[in-house]
């Protein structure tokens, strides 16, 4: 029994030190943590390249070695690709990696670089092409697609070109193909029309009705001669000291309806009846039923008999009476 009490005392005083150094150890000593260890797999959830392939390093970081492996074809210039976490976990198991998606939602969107050829810088090229096919110089190219913009790879210097035409001089259609580059994907069609172009004047600033046009108030603008009413106002002479009938917008030809002449009468307003023949001039005053511009005729109420005739208007304030109605103006 003594043996066995000296035998724990002495297990006891042996585990003191060992315990008083593992307490220091956790109090005094911050806790360290590891490295990520090599070959760690993380995904890139958006990924943008500038050629037609994706390699699994542009998706996996940590691929190491097979970075460069190519693992699908790229969307097409300007446009974008999404690859679900299914589609990743396959990849992943074929080259061995240590990766798995957070959840059956997780995906990677890979969106491919490209160099931008405007609408107006193609209709340019096309313009050049109808012109020496025999177009009007004076006409325009117009997409049918309005929205049209050419998406093309970057990295490289692509020539665009028309590779075929056709070209409808009567209706002014075209249909031709744009090429650039090698593939045989590199082509595109587009469609349009080659319109000849009018000049007309158009308001540079909004009017109201009853505004006087005057010439500062035109500007000139190119438009479609197809899309041009027929009773459009080609020549400023014709705006030019005319009234508008109603409000009219700025930068839109203005038809013939839209203006008159000027208004010489007001409705309402007293005038000077004038009867002339080759013997006298009568005059008197009426009031007008109606307004109107030089040449109009209106109808007038004689101020002493309270008659309605009918009159011409002249000028401002008179209104010429025919003989047929001169009884009325006595």
């Amino acid at each position: 029994m003594k043996q066995l009490t000296v035998l724990i005392t002495v297990l006891a005083l042996w585990a003191l030190p060992a315990m008083a150094a593992h307490t220091n150890s956790s109090t005094t000593r911050p806790v360290q943590v590891d490295p990520a260890p090599p070959g760690l797999v993380t995904l890139n959830d958006r990924v943008t390249i500038q050629d037609g392939v994706i390699r699994l390093g542009d998706v996996f970081q940590g691929a190491d070695e097979y970075g460069d492996r190519v693992i699908a074809y790229g969307p097409r210039p300007g446009s974008r690709a999404v690859f679900d976490a299914r589609w990743l976990r396959r990849v992943a198991n074929t080259f061995k990696l240590d990766w798995r998606p957070r959840s059956a939602a997780q995906r990677v969107i890979v969106v491919r670089e490209s160099q931008v050829i405007s609408k107006s810088a193609v209709e340019a090229l096309l313009f050049e092409r109808l012109i020496a096919e025999g177009g009007d110089p004076s006409s325009r190219v117009t997409l049918a697609n309005r929205s049209f913009r050419l998406n093309l790879p970057v990295g490289e210097d692509y020539l665009l070109g028309i590779e075929q035409m056709t070209y409808d001089a009567a209706s002014g259609r075209f249909s031709a193909i744009l090429a650039w580059g090698n593939a045989k994907d590199e082509r595109r069609r587009v469609t349009g029309r080659l319109e000849r172009m009018v000049e007309v004047p158009v308001l540079a600033n909004r009017l109201m009705g009853g505004d006087l046009i005057q010439k500062a108030d035109l500007t000139w603008i190119a438009v479609a001669q197809s899309r041009l009413a027929r009773n459009a106002i080609t020549d400023a002479s014709q705006l030019i000291g005319m009234s508008s009938k109603r409000s009219l917008s700025a930068g839109r030809p203005v038809s013939a309806n839209d203006v008159r002449p000027p208004t010489d009468v007001s409705k309402g307003e007293t005038v000077t009846m004038v009867l002339t023949t080759p013997v006298m001039r009568l005059t008197a005053k009426g009031r007008a039923l109606e307004a109107g511009a030089k040449g109009d005729t209106i109808r007038i109420t004689n101020s002493q008999t309270r008659t309605v005739v009918e009159g011409i208007i002249t000028g401002p304030g008179q209104v010429r009476i025919d003989v047929a109605v001169s009884l009325a103006m006595r």
